[in-house]
């Protein structure tokens, strides 16, 4: 009894560390619900941000040239998304008025609107790899 016992608190403590056990992703996504952006943790000993890629892109310094690498960019990614089929409606109104706000020089709100057209695209092309992947999840037995 007493080794079933030990056994069973040893299966348990296991299996509360496996529970607790995140990717990097779950802890990021945690961590910018709970404390929004730009705020700094740590995972696995490294000290992270919660800032998405194409923000930090969008800190570079606010000029015509940036904003126009990060306008074409963004651009680059809405097509690769509209190739394969699983283009969102946002990321071409936001590279829209990307351009319209560097047209009036406007830069740092040119570079704000392509960071969030660049990001959602990127979402969407991980949205299409991961229903690519899954898609047979969905398939009734």
């Amino acid at each position: 009894m007493k080794t079933t016992g030990k056994l069973l608190a040893a299966a348990l403590a296991l299996t509360a560390t496996l529970a607790q056990a995140q990717t990097f992703e779950q802890v990021f996504n945690e961590q910018r619900a709970l404390y929004g952006k730009g705020h700094e943790f740590t995972f696995e000993g490294q000290t992270y941000t919660t800032l998405h890629p194409e923000e930090l892109e969008a800190m570079a310094e606010p000029n015509r040239a940036n904003a126009q690498a990060l306008i074409d960019s963004a651009d680059a990614l809405r097509a690769q998304s509209a190739e394969v089929g699983n283009e969102w409606r946002d990321p071409a109104r936001y590279i829209k008025q990307a351009r319209a706000a560097l047209a009036q020089e406007q830069f740092q709100q040119a570079m704000n609107l392509a960071a969030r057209a660049k990001y959602q695209a990127r979402v969407s092309l991980q949205q299409y790899e991961h229903s690519r992947a899954t898609w047979h999840n969905a398939v009734p037995e």
